[in-house]
């Protein structure tokens, strides 16, 4: 069992999903659950959880919610609204886990995070995912304090990774499929989240 990790989940639901022709990838749903729903239920161990996309999205009360500026202009700007969010709300975790919101079975990848964490050396800035070989940006989990750094330079339409190397991230190997991702209908269909719903309150 994982010791309890003072951790915020940010979780970037903000692009266009032009190859889903524009039908936000979040509020997907496979009958049960939306991909939203599930990246949440995912980082549930959580002490923070803030949600980058538009203000329509329905999250539970204690989830901060806020946008890119301007938006749609990419995952760095996300990630550095999400911190800027943080910390407007003098949350200050030691740790920032970055999810993409379109992967359903990122579950044990958050897990497998949270386990390279509890050994982590103080000398150890980041762990970013690795599955199949691919390095996986937004499945990765940083120390609050240079993540915030190094997104506090202009994000618009950068690369996230050129933000991250300068943390020198350790590689953290990802179970199998754990990453797999919404990213057309044909993957969506093989995932099972082919539904779309509409925003609705709680």
């Amino acid at each position: 069992m994982t010791p309890t990790l003072d951790f915020a989940a940010l979780i970037l639901a903000g692009g266009r999903s032009s190859r889903l022709g524009g039908t936000p990838k979040a509020l997907l749903s496979n009958g049960q659950t939306t991909l939203l729903h599930q990246a949440l239920e995912s980082a549930r161990q959580a002490t923070a959880t803030v949600v980058v996309g538009p203000s329509t999205l329905p999250v539970p009360a204690k989830v901060l919610l806020t946008r890119e500026d301007p938006p749609f202009s990419g995952p760095a700007a996300g990630i550095s609204a999400g911190l800027d969010a943080l910390a407007s709300a003098h949350l200050h975790p030691q740790w920032v886990m970055l999810l993409a919101v379109d992967m359903p079975g990122c579950a044990p990848a958050v897990q497998t995070l949270l386990n390279a964490v509890s050994r982590a050396s103080s000398a150890t800035q980041g762990f970013m995912g690795v599955s199949a070989g691919i390095q996986q940006p937004l499945a990765g989990i940083y120390r609050y304090q240079p993540l915030q750094e190094v997104f506090s330079q202009d994000t618009a339409n950068q690369s996230v990774r050129k933000f991250l190397n300068q943390l020198s991230p350790l590689p953290c190997e990802l179970p199998d499929h754990s990453t797999a991702d919404v990213d057309t209908w044909d993957a969506a269909r093989e995932l099972g989240f082919t539904r779309p719903t509409t925003p609705t309150t709680d």
